[in-house]
């Protein structure tokens, strides 16, 4: 559900044609003017105090739909007013429109008093527009409220005080924080190669790959034998399209080039994960499986249907490392589509190891959704807002549940086993009311825990122990990986004008060359022509600049 950065970037052109004449003044910390006349400091802080005073027990909210349809003055929203003691004007805008509709707000000065603040394609929350408003002292620096001598809300609050410095350092705009993570999410979540196992158990394939190297090779002979066994084409590898950096495929490059999209070199020097060297590594990995028939030979016309793994068309498919949870009995929770048999089994190999790496990918960001506060707010209503916005279970008995499933007798029915019944009759009107769709996206929630969600669900839902066994154990790995390495997307919040500007040019012919050399249209020395080209261009060269000198901005 990310919102692209093209599409970001593309807003952001059109809403900064009209950024000038509202962020001409600046806001200090304490709310003082640093440019402009002190007349027009005065009209703003009147405009400023006429708000508070009309609507100090008001807080006005924009928040994005994702499709659940949320509406107003619904019985959710009634729920955590009474519950919260606060009066909510919120409005809940489709994921389609919003970026238009608060870009042209921020540019407009017409902020509310609370924004959800989107993510950029690579995965920073920092866009052009946001950090223009921002410049402009048009949001709130959250830092002195959050981290106050061990008295802030990061410090004291019993969900974010878990939270290590790395993932506030992902919150950070220069020395400022102006974001406010709603939760944390599970770490390397695209690292999790998911199989067949009942293809695995039926053709004698239990033995599990290792290496990158060991992995291409059980999974062009899984396929044959699948193939041949079952009557029917079954590749290797779900894939189709021809994005390159997708995580359905980037945890394989990862394990050749040793970094996700931008790393730093020794020599200080940004470098973007395509134009290494050693890229062609798993371009060469992919073509094994191309030349093999284990892949779509049409994948480039994005033929989702053709290799689909839940429908059984595929050995594998790379994805989250938590989203195979199927109940023990494979039907209470299918993971294949219905039309499938029911003894198709789900499992997930380890992560196998490259040149480089293991196939752990990093997240773009921890930081699973977030929001950000208008500095027009006064200091008593920056402190309402976080007192409201930042509940805990330790605040509010049964919190967890709401922000899980909703208020009981309206959106879930406890049965008699003490389990809850959201079926698709019962939850009918808590979709509209967007319980989870949208309210955990702008409330604080507790972090993450796909194992226990997902895989230890109480009654029929639950998975066997065997898969519950290996989930741990992938995730442990991850997270010790991620740890030991300290890999990270480096260009994380930096900020590169002539990116913005000129990235989607830049790069605009990478995949359709990836795909070529993949189908044999080019070779080698095609490939490293090109891409020399692109690295030693100007604009590459300046991006790498810009990148390092934001970086040291914000040390």
């Amino acid at each position: 559900m990310e919102v692209s950065m093209k599409k970001h970037v593309v807003m952001g052109m059109i809403a900064l044609m009209a950024v000038g004449s509202v962020m001409g003044c600046g806001k200090n910390n304490d709310g003082s003017s640093t440019a402009g006349s002190s007349a027009e400091t005065t009209k703003a802080e009147s405009k400023s105090s006429e708000k508070e005073e009309s609507d100090s027990s008001t807080i006005s909210v924009m928040a994005i739909d994702w499709g659940y349809g949320p509406i107003q003055n619904s019985e959710m929203e009634k729920y955590w007013e009474d519950l919260l003691g606060v009066n909510l004007d919120i409005e809940f805008i489709n994921y389609e429109d919003y970026d238009q509709k608060v870009n042209t707000l921020i540019s407009s000065g017409s902020i509310p008093d609370v924004i959800q603040v989107s993510k950029m394609g690579n995965g920073s929350y920092y866009y052009p527009v946001f950090t223009q408003a921002i410049e402009a002292g048009d949001f709130v620096d959250l830092t002195p409220y959050l981290f106050d001598n061990g008295k802030g809300i990061a410090e004291t609050n019993s969900v974010m005080k878990n939270w290590e410095d790395t993932m506030w350092d992902q919150t950070k705009y220069k020395d400022g924080i102006y974001i406010l993570p709603r939760s944390k999410a599970e770490s390397g979540q695209n690292s999790g190669i998911e199989v067949r196992k009942d293809l695995i158990e039926k053709y004698g394939f239990e033995k599990e790959p290792a290496t990158m190297d060991e992995l291409k090779d059980w999974l062009i002979q899984l396929s044959k034998a699948a193939s041949d066994g079952e009557g029917k084409k079954i590749y290797a590898l779900e894939f189709f399209g021809d994005k390159f950096m997708d995580d359905r495929v980037k945890a394989f490059a990862t394990a050749f080039t040793g970094q996700s999209d931008w790393a730093v070199d020794e020599n200080g020097e940004f470098q973007y994960m395509q134009f290494k060297d050693e890229y062609i590594d798993f371009l060469d990995w992919m073509k094994a499986l191309y030349d093999a028939d284990a892949i779509d030979p049409e994948f480039a016309l994005n033929n989702s249907d053709t290799s689909k793994w839940k429908a059984g068309n595929s050995v594998a498919l790379l994805s989250t490392w938590y989203n195979w949870n199927q109940s023990s009995d494979l039907t209470s929770s299918k993971i294949f589509d219905d039309s499938t048999p029911d003894d198709y089994k789900a499992w997930c190999l380890m992560p196998v190891k490259g040149s480089k790496a293991y196939t752990v990918s990093p997240n773009y960001t921890d930081v699973d959704s977030c929001i950000a506060i208008s500095a027009d707010c006064s200091k008593e209503k920056i402190e309402k807002i976080l007192a409201a916005f930042d509940g805990t279970e330790e605040q509010y008995t049964g919190y967890d549940k709401v922000m899980a499933f909703g208020v009981e007798g309206i959106h879930y029915v406890l049965k008699e086993d003490g389990t809850i019944d959201n079926s698709e009759e019962v939850a009918k009107e808590s979709g509209q009311n967007g319980y989870v769709g949208a309210w955990n996206q702008i409330f604080l929630k507790k972090d993450a825990d796909m194992i226990t969600d997902k895989f230890m669900r109480e009654g029929a839902k639950r998975a066997s122990d065997e898969n519950i066994t290996r989930v741990k154990e992938i995730k442990d790995f991850v997270y010790t990986n991620l740890k030991e390495t300290g890999m990270k997307n480096e260009t994380q919040n930096l900020q590169s004008d002539t990116y913005n500007k000129q990235w989607s040019v830049l790069t605009d012919d990478v995949n359709t060359m990836c795909t070529q050399y993949i189908m044999g249209q080019i070779d080698e020395k095609d490939w490293k022509s090109f891409i020399k080209e692109i690295v030693d261009s100007a604009d590459y060269k300046a991006i790498q600049n810009e990148f390092k000198e934001s970086a040291k901005e914000a040390e």
